[in-house]
């Protein structure tokens, strides 16, 4: 469950920083449709940011859940901010994280 919230939040964040004015990369794959539509995509970052804000919120208390949100939400934009750069962050890297991260929350 975790796993997925903390991916949901790492996408939200990687669409709101593609359509951030100061990015000045050069799109690629479906970054393409983010910078066409910066609108929808901000949407569908806002809404998955709210999703993930409500879960956390009824899976560990309102309290808890959302200073989880907040703590998540800066670890994770530290992340994107570091890597997207380099272009380190794409979806089957991003997929393949997720699949390990799920996998040791599943194991232990």
């Amino acid at each position: 469950m975790f796993s997925t919230l903390f991916f949901l939040l790492l996408t939200a964040f990687y669409l709101w920083y593609l359509t951030s004015p100061q990015v000045k990369m050069q799109p690629m794959g479906f970054q393409v449709y983010v910078a066409n539509k910066p609108h929808s995509a901000r949407l569908a970052g806002g809404g998955l940011l709210l999703l993930t804000a409500v879960l956390l919120g009824l899976k560990l208390g309102w309290m808890t859940g959302l200073s989880t949100w907040l703590v998540g939400l800066m670890g994770v934009g530290g992340l994107v901010v570091a890597l997207a750069p380099f272009r380190y962050l794409n979806g089957y890297v991003l997929l393949g994280l997720y699949v390990v991260f799920l996998g040791l929350e599943l194991l232990f």
